[in-house]
């Protein structure tokens, strides 16, 4: 990897994106779908938002829990619901 950060800024370069996620930057610029926002006309002011790259990465995860099966309350069953 190129190099490596300490502490990550809120907005990433590609090359610091791409070690964020820790991947090279030609299999980070094939894979994530993560759009740059253009802080400048020029490719190299594109910045990713580290928010947005923890967002996708969460999305990968396949160890999510399902969503909670709805909890009863005990009123529900003494009100005649259940």
């Amino acid at each position: 990897m190129a190099s490596t950060l300490t502490v990550w800024p809120a907005s990433l370069q590609l090359h610091h994106a791409a070690a964020y996620c820790d991947l090279s930057v030609d299999t980070f610029k094939a894979v994530c779908p993560v759009k740059p926002i253009p802080f400048t006309e020029s490719s190299r002011g594109h910045r990713y938002l580290r928010t947005r790259l923890d967002e996708w990465l969460l999305s990968l995860d396949p160890n999510v829990p399902q969503s909670p099966v709805a909890r009863r309350h005990i009123g529900d069953r003494t009100h005649g619901h259940g």
